[in-house]
């Protein structure tokens, strides 16, 4: 399916899941990560839940995600953490960013991930993540809830303060959602299969060649703290490496980056 061909009714998708079942296709959802939790039970490993539209999106920190119908997209994805170590479960998070920011770039768009995982265009954001640990029956999972600003217009953003951009902005053409939301997936389950037998190595490197921000004054925020500094680099782990104001080196793991 081309990526730029009209697109067919969503309730019509055929996307399916990690696990080879057909995706879960929702009109409208208040949240597919309050979904994909309140649900877990009913869910099995690899399961993809897919809103039209959402009531009550919500990005990192509980920002608002604006989540209008018809227009980009909303999903979770429920991925089993049998085989990594807790300390790799935040570099699942970048290891997605990283896969959805080189489709983006295939499609022409200058895209880079600030750390930890915010996907930017132009230092615009264009995709967001949120995650969290679930268990089921003693085993864990990382249920990841992504939007992707795919065919939002100005208008989408007018009550959104801080700099937004989407797909059809960058490429003056409309894209089809369920063509991209399949290649995404397409994506990850290659990626995290090539996690499980490299680690994360090869995405560090891939990293690096997308950054925009090596070098950048920055803070780090958290909680009520906030740490101001420059942005060294990226630890062979993936954490942060970061010189606060007074010249000492810090890491983080995770954290919300501001530029």
């Amino acid at each position: 399916m081309f990526l730029f061909s009209p697109e067919s009714p969503f309730e019509s998708w055929q996307v399916c899941g990690f696990s080879g079942k057909p995706a879960l296709l929702f009109p409208k959802l208040d949240s597919t990560h309050r979904y994909s939790k309140e649900h877990l039970q009913e869910l099995q490993a690899g399961d993809v839940i897919v809103a039209d539209s959402q009531s009550s999106g919500r990005g990192r920190h509980e920002r608002v995600w604006l989540s209008p119908a018809g227009k980009n997209l909303y999903f979770n994805i429920l991925y089993p953490l049998t085989g990594f170590a807790p300390k790799e479960y935040p570099q699942l998070m970048q290891i997605t960013a990283i896969s959805i920011a080189q489709i983006f770039r295939e499609l022409g768009v200058n895209a880079s991930v600030k750390w930890p995982n915010d996907i930017l265009c132009d230092k615009k954001k264009v995709c967001g993540m949120v995650s969290e640990i679930l268990t089921k029956d003693g085993e864990k999972f990382l249920t990841i809830g992504i939007g992707i600003d795919v065919n939002a217009d100005e208008s989408d953003f007018q009550e959104i303060n801080r700099p937004v951009t989407s797909l059809m902005l960058l490429l003056g053409k409309r894209i089809n959602r369920e063509a991209l939301l399949q290649k995404v997936l397409q994506k990850l389950k290659e990626s995290f299969a090539l996690t499980q037998k490299e680690g994360i190595r090869p995405w560090i490197d891939e990293w690096r060649k997308m950054d925009q921000f090596i070098g950048n004054a920055a803070k780090i925020v958290e909680g009520n703290a906030v740490i101001e500094g420059t942005i060294l680099d990226i630890n062979e782990d993936g954490s942060l490496l970061f010189c606060k104001k007074d010249g000492e080196i810090i890491s983080r793991y995770t954290g919300d980056l501001e530029i």
